[in-house]
């Protein structure tokens, strides 16, 4: 066995974030009786990817997150709101969205009992555990690691310092990180020491500038990776 404990990204790697954003964002506009379109759903993504990103380089804290994504969204369409107060009802709408990404729950079931299986997300505490309860994947897990809880988000190293104390990890080489976030995950793998599993399953440009020890379209590719 190579690896003592494994770390999956949630969002884009186990859960279809984007499906759920897209629902979110719709519920919450017409709850709100604001028009809705696809190009107010590719605005937003653009913007919240955007802040995530300030984020992870700790330019920005989640409260200023919050606030900063719905009043550029609000300014940019002319929309009448409170950020705070909309950002609550659709962080509420994400919790209740959980769709599993292809091979989620089959590779899962491989590993477990095999080696230590963890997931490693700077996503809100209560909305991963709910969405990972709804798809019935919080059991396959021995380690829940949220950067709200944990009180720094990937790719800082005290994520995964905090990580390591926790798992008791004693190498931290026999570690293996899995995510679809260059910045976050690969980065923040790297920064830790730790081997690197880019899940990239559009086939996006690898940006060769940034090492990662494998690259994988599928995640039942993980079990050769993993089990040898």
């Amino acid at each position: 066995m190579n690896y003592d404990l494994v770390l999956f990204d949630i969002d884009g790697t186990l859960l279809d974030f984007d499906m759920t954003e897209k629902i979110a964002l719709e519920d919450t506009c017409r709850e709100y009786g604001f028009p809705y379109n696809e190009e107010m759903l590719n605005v937003y993504h653009q913007i919240n990817v955007e802040c995530w990103k300030q984020l992870e380089e700790g330019l920005i804290n989640k409260e200023e997150l919050a606030f900063i994504r719905f009043d550029r969204f609000f300014k940019k369409f002319n929309l009448k709101g409170e950020p705070i107060e909309f950002n609550t009802k659709y962080r509420s709408r994400l919790g209740e969205g959980a769709y599993l990404i292809k091979n989620a729950v089959e590779i899962c079931k491989i590993l477990y009992g095999k080696v230590d299986l963890a997931v490693a997300s700077n996503g809100g505490k209560d909305i991963q555990y709910n969405r990972l309860r709804k798809v019935d994947l919080k059991k396959y897990f021995k380690y829940l690691f949220i950067s709200e809880e944990i009180g720094y988000n990937k790719p800082d190293i005290r994520f995964f310092e905090t990580v390591f104390e926790k798992a008791n990890v004693i190498s931290p080489e026999r570690v293996l990180i899995i995510g679809d976030s260059i910045s976050a995950d690969i980065q923040g793998g790297n920064i830790a020491g730790i081997k690197t599993c880019w899940y990239n399953p559009k086939g996006i440009k690898d940006d060769k500038a940034i090492k990662k020890d494998f690259i994988i379209k599928d995640l039942m590719e993980l079990e050769k990776i993993i089990l040898g």
